[in-house]
Order: structure tokens, then C-alpha cells, then sequence
């Protein structure tokens, strides 16, 4: 399940960067102006998901997150919005502190990858979860907003 599920998020990937594959209504989506723009409106909203993981709140998440997203944890166990707003309310995930660096995020059309570095004092689905890792999301425009669609977590170091 969790290879179909990658293969998944991979061929959405491709399909947005093959030409034509991801099409857009806004003439300018391609633009230098517009991709710098997006840019920093994905940065904003991972600078908010960072903020409302810290502070466990669940309004701001359900926002951020689609109600399709597919989350692979650092233990390479595949989760749901639903899953994830359970572990979220009950504590099973929690963080203490989130630190993140080299930050990359690409655009292509009405589809965004950002790729990042974390630092976690955390746990996850009630284990611990410390350490640092790769992070990749991939957001989706949908109607005027962007939500995180997928998120896929891999440790780095030991």
C-alpha cells in the first residue's frame, strides 16, 4: 500500500511538471513574478503549519491539511487527515521544538513541492520522534488556497 501510495505522489509530481500536465486558468501561472510569488506564500504557510504543530491547533491544521492528504510518517506508516488530527487532539503527536533549514520550494502551475530540513524534539502516533529529517510537502491550489496534499518524512543522520 504505502509503495502505491508514493508511486501516487510521484506521478502527480510528473504530471505537473510534464508540459500541459497540470493545467492552470491564470494565464500567468508560469511567470518568473508569480512563481516568486507563490514562493513565498508556500514559505508563509509552512512558517504557519510549524507554528500550529508547536501549539496543537487543530483550526489552522484543518486549513492547511486537504481532507485527501496522505502523510507518511518517519516510520514509513501511512496516515490520513483524520488520523492526523486524532493524533494531533490527543497528544499522541506533539512538539516541543521544530527548527527548519535549507528550504526548496518549486512551482509548477497549480501544484508546489517544498523539500526542507527539520530538527524535532517530537513523537510521533505516540513514539518518539526526534531527530532530524527530510521533509517533503506538495501543495495543491484549490480555488484561492493552497493545502498540503502529501507530506512524506525521511530521517537523516543518526
Amino acid at each position: 500500500m504505502l509503495r502505491h501510495v508514493t508511486r501516487l505522489v510521484a506521478c502527480a509530481v510528473v504530471l505537473c511538471v510534464v508540459p500541459g500536465g497540470c493545467q492552470s486558468n491564470s494565464a500567468d501561472t508560469s511567470s518568473s513574478g508569480n512563481s516568486t510569488l507563490v514562493q513565498h506564500e508556500i514559505g508563509e504557510l509552512l512558517d504557519q503549519y510549524m507554528r500550529a504543530l508547536l501549539n496543537k491547533d487543530v483550526a489552522a491544521l484543518d486549513r492547511i491539511w486537504a481532507d485527501d492528504l496522505t502523510f507518511v510518517n518517519p516510520r514509513g506508516e501511512l496516515l490520513g487527515k483524520r488520523d492526523r488530527m486524532e493524533n494531533i487532539k490527543s497528544g499522541a503527536t506533539a512538539f516541543k521544538s521544530i527548527r527548519q533549514s535549507d528550504q526548496r520550494i518549486r512551482v509548477h502551475g497549480r501544484a508546489a513541492v517544498a523539500t526542507l530540513k527539520v530538527a524535532l524534539d517530537a513523537q510521533y502516533s505516540g513514539q518518539e520522534g526526534s531527530g532530524d529529517y527530510r521533509v517533503t510537502t506538495v501543495w495543491s491550489r484549490r480555488g484561492n488556497t493552497w493545502q498540503m496534499i502529501a507530506v512524506h518524512m525521511t530521517r537523516i543522520g543518526q
